[in-house]
């Protein structure tokens, strides 16, 4: 495989786009080498959970793929 990325490297891209990430005010869920779970919650998120859950916090999968490329998409909502 030619342009592949070792896992350090791939885990030093997600370090880098999770302390931009961190510095908009997100933090992080879960963690493994390559992949992660990041959660930005909205200053009113405890009366906005009762009354408007989509609007209480983001929720995003951040992941690496081989070639360092970060992607993020939209998580399912917590249930309880």
């Amino acid at each position: 495989m030619t342009g592949a990325l070792s896992g350090a490297a791939r885990t030093a891209a997600l370090d880098a786009y999770l302390e931009r990430r961190a510095a908009r005010g997100y933090r992080v869920e879960t963690r493994s080498g390559v992949q992660a779970v990041i959660v930005r919650r909205h200053r009113l998120y405890f009366a906005l959970r009762w009354f408007a859950h989509g609007y209480a916090e983001q929720r995003l999968v951040v992941s690496v793929d081989q070639h360092g490329d970060v992607t993020s998409l939209a998580a399912e909502p917590v249930r309880w």
